[in-house]
């Protein structure tokens, strides 16, 4: 028989001396990302390597430090940011950090408002471009960009929305076909 070691939740909560603490168990793949500068960073990483559970705690670190304002998190569709995005989402801010209420208004808006300012995250699907043109965002992330449904008239909606703060944009995928995200994103960073 043999007994492997015991691998740590992704979110481990510790009782302090100020109180209950968040710590996030990171591996190194993510801690990689964590620590860039890059305004674009890139998770690109095979199935089940963290990337969707990493994104809302990336993006809380940026709300922190750039404040007040708009952020907007993408993923290939609607339907599969309703599996598993938006609940991470949701369990980080609403539940956790009880940061903001999530709204799903008449109009097929999905948005985080947050409680103390205005801020908000906007979510929306990589399909249509035109869902964020209005906005002016201060981050981004993208989850699964690398599928083919995500468009790159999205990407350069994004690139767009952030152009004015400078925003930084995470983008996390599985690397599924040679598209956009392959000739835009990998290539110019190769080069």
């Amino acid at each position: 028989m043999v007994v492997g070691e015991r691998v740590k939740p992704y979110r481990e909560f510790i009782t302090t001396a100020k109180g209950r603490e968040m710590n996030l168990n990171l591996h190194l793949g993510q801690q990689k990302v964590w620590l860039s500068k890059a305004r674009f960073p890139v998770l690109l990483a095979g199935t089940q390597f963290g990337k969707t559970c990493f994104e809302p705690d990336w993006l809380y670190r940026e709300i922190c430090e750039r404040g007040e304002g708009d952020y907007i998190v993408g993923s290939a569709t609607f339907p599969l940011l309703g599996l598993k995005l938006l609940p991470e989402f949701q369990t980080l801010f609403c539940e956790i950090l009880r940061w903001g209420v999530y709204k799903d208004d008449r109009m097929g808006n999905r948005i985080i408002q947050s409680n103390h300012d205005k801020s908000r995250i906007i979510f929306f699907s990589g399909t249509n471009s035109e869902a964020i043109e209005s906005a002016t965002a201060k981050a981004a992330v993208l989850d699964e960009a690398g599928q083919k449904q995500f468009r790159q008239g999205v990407w350069d909606a994004v690139q767009r929305r952030l152009s004015l703060n400078r925003g930084r944009c995470l983008i996390a995928t599985t690397l599924y076909q040679l598209g956009w995200l392959k000739t835009e994103v990998y290539d110019r960073a190769m080069a």
